[in-house]
C-alpha cells in the first residue's frame, strides 16, 4: 500500500521525498518559472517530470504513470452519491477498496495527488479509454486553473444499464498539463534560460491499434454495454398503453351503467303510471262499496311505490358511480398524454479521453 505522505520515486531521484519538501519547492517556484526556456504548449512527458521535480506540483507523483504528454491519475478518497431512495452517501474509497457505480447513477469521487499548480501551468483531465468505451462520462469543467492548490473531486456518470466496480488506487484518468505563455512576472531573471539543471526524459507513446470492437471487449468482454434509456423509453410507453387501455375499460363501464341508468329510469316512469292508474281505479271501486278489493288495491299501491323509491336511491347511486367514472378517465387520460409526450433527453457524451 502507498504512504500518500511518500512519492513513488526512486530514492535517487530529484522528486519530492516528501510532502512537506514539495509544499516547499512548491513556495518557492509558485511565481517563479524554473525553465522559462521551455516554450507556452502542451507540455511532453520530460517537461512534466522536470516541472514536478522542481515545483513539487503532483505528489505524491509516480514516474511510471507519465505517457508521452500525459499523467496517470489513480481513484483514491473521499466519495460521495445519494442511493435509490434519495438519501446521502459519503465513504472513503481506501487503497484496494471496492466501489460499485451503480446503472443510471452518479458518484462525487475524488482523485489521489494534491495538485499545487504554478501560477504558469494549467490543467485538463479525462477518462481513461477503457472507461470511456464501457460507457461512462465524467463531468469534467474546461479548466483546473493555474495556482489551484489542493485535490480533485469529479461527478462520474453511469448512463448504461451495467454496474461498473471501482478499486482504490486504480487508474482513472489521464491529466494533461498546459504551460501559459510567457509573461515577465514568472522570469526569474532578464536573460537567464533556467534556474535549475533538467533531468526529465521525453516517454514516447507506444501505439497498439485497435479497432472499436477490440475497445469494447477490454472495457467489458462479457455483457452488452448499452445505454439504459431505451429501457425507460419502453417503460414509459408499456405504461401509457396500461393507462389507456384502463381509461377504455372506465368508459365502458361508464356506458353499461348509463345504460343501467336509462333502463331503471323506464321502469320508474312505467312503474309510476301503472301507480297512477291503480289509484284512480281504487278511488272509484272505493265508490262502489267494495271495500274488500279497495284494501288489495290500497295494498298494490304501497308496494308500488316503496319499488318508485328504491328506484330513485338506484338512480342516485349509480348517477354518482357515473360521475367518479367520468372523473377517472380524465385522470387516465391525462396520464396517458403525459407519458407518451416526450422521451428522456440522450445526455452529451464528454469529449474522448486520450488512448
Amino acid at each position: 500500500m502507498t504512504n500518500p505522505s511518500q512519492s513513488n520515486s526512486p530514492a535517487n531521484s530529484p522528486i519530492a521525498p516528501d510532502e512537506t519538501e514539495a509544499q516547499r519547492r512548491f513556495a518557492q517556484y509558485r511565481s517563479t518559472d524554473p525553465f522559462p526556456d521551455i516554450l507556452p504548449a502542451l507540455l511532453n512527458s520530460a517537461d512534466i517530470y522536470d516541472y514536478v521535480a522542481a515545483t513539487g506540483m503532483i505528489f505524491p507523483f509516480d514516474q511510471k504513470k507519465l505517457k508521452s504528454a500525459s499523467y496517470e491519475v489513480k481513484l483514491l478518497g473521499k466519495c460521495v452519491y445519494w442511493d435509490e431512495d434519495g438519501s446521502y452517501k459519503s465513504e472513503e474509497i481506501k487503497e484496494g477498496q471496492s466501489f460499485t457505480l451503480k446503472p443510471n447513477s452518479i458518484a462525487f469521487v475524488t482523485l489521489e495527488p494534491t495538485l499545487c499548480l504554478p501560477d504558469y501551468i494549467a490543467v485538463r483531465f479525462n477518462l481513461k479509454i477503457t472507461n470511456v468505451y464501457r460507457g461512462l462520462l465524467l463531468g469534467t469543467g474546461p479548466l483546473v486553473d493555474p495556482g489551484f492548490v489542493g485535490k480533485l473531486s469529479l461527478p462520474l456518470h453511469n448512463l448504461t444499464a451495467n454496474s461498473y466496480k471501482f478499486r482504490g488506487g486504480e487508474p482513472l484518468i489521464w491529466m494533461e498539463f498546459t504551460k501559459l505563455s510567457s509573461n515577465n512576472r514568472w522570469r526569474p531573471s532578464t536573460g537567464q534560460t533556467s534556474a535549475i539543471g533538467r533531468n526529465g526524459q521525453y516517454k514516447p507513446f507506444r501505439n497498439q491499434p485497435c479497432d472499436v470492437e477490440g475497445y469494447l471487449h477490454k472495457a467489458d468482454p462479457h455483457r452488452s454495454i448499452r445505454s439504459s434509456i431505451p429501457n425507460v423509453i419502453q417503460s414509459a410507453q408499456l405504461s401509457a398503453a396500461e393507462s389507456l387501455k384502463s381509461a377504455q375499460n372506465a368508459a365502458s363501464s361508464a356506458e353499461n351503467a348509463t345504460q343501467r341508468l336509462t333502463e331503471l329510469q323506464r321502469k320508474f316512469t312505467t312503474g309510476a303510471l301503472i301507480g297512477v292508474g291503480l289509484s284512480i281505479i281504487a278511488i272509484v271501486i272505493s265508490s262502489w262499496g267494495l271495500g274488500g278489493l279497495f284494501l288489495s288495491t290500497s295494498d298494490y299501491l304501497n308496494n308500488t311505490r316503496e319499488q318508485n323509491l328504491d328506484y330513485k336511491e338506484k338512480i342516485k347511486t349509480l348517477e354518482q358511480e357515473i360521475q367518479a367514472l367520468k372523473k377517472r378517465i380524465n385522470q387516465l387520460e391525462n396520464s396517458a398524454k403525459r407519458s407518451t409526450q416526450k422521451p428522456p433527453a440522450t445526455p452529451k457524451a464528454s469529449p474522448t479521453a486520450t488512448p
